[in-house]
């Protein structure tokens, strides 16, 4: 404010002169040390009378740049959510994926047993899987006599699984039951 006070009176004070008719010396008498400050206002510039190439270049700077620029203020509240935007289009289709493992499919277990004997002689019993089923493993256990045991128990062959027992003194009837675990296994 003091600025435009003292740039407004050293206007006047040039104008003053202009209209006079004074000589151009007469311009270096009044200075805007000799203006009271608040003295010459607004009011007393008349619209187009000061131009911009008329003052100093300081105050034709301050003037342009629009002062010194002032702190940053705070900031300000966030704003409302904006609406949700419209959906994408659909991606392009990825390419096929590698086929899978060999697969195992159709499981099935196949029990057999043997006719009961009495004695100790051995009972093998082989159990087959049904046609294009393979064996992927199988057991058994002997029942009646208390004594007999499996001896023996493997595949025999891709589609049989094989039973051995035994009955050390064999004096009731007994019989090996054997189980074979099938299914189709893809090549």
């Amino acid at each position: 404010m003091k600025r435009m006070a003292v740039a407004a009176a050293a206007a006047c004070g040039v104008g003053a002169l202009l209209v006079t008719g004074l000589p151009a010396q007469a311009a270096h008498l009044i200075t805007g040390r000799e203006i009271k400050n608040g003295s010459i206002t607004r009011a007393d510039v008349h619209r187009g009378t000061l131009t911009l190439d008329r003052l100093s270049k300081p105050t034709q700077q301050l003037i342009l740049t629009g002062g010194a620029r002032g702190a940053t203020g705070a900031r300000g509240p966030a704003g409302p959510k904006g609406n949700t935007g419209a959906r994408g289009q659909q991606g392009a289709r990825g390419a096929q994926g590698l086929a899978g493992a060999d697969g195992v499919s159709g499981y099935q277990i196949v029990t057999q047993s043997t006719p009961l004997a009495t004695g100790t002689t051995p009972q093998t019993l082989t159990v087959a899987c049904p046609a294009g089923k393979v064996v992927l493993g199988g057991g058994g256990s002997p029942s009646g006599d208390l004594h007999a045991a499996v001896t023996a128990s493997f595949p025999a062959g891709s589609s049989v699984w094989s039973i051995t027992a035994s009955a050390p003194d064999a004096t009731s009837s007994w019989r090996v039951t054997g189980y074979a675990i099938c299914a189709n296994v893809k090549p």
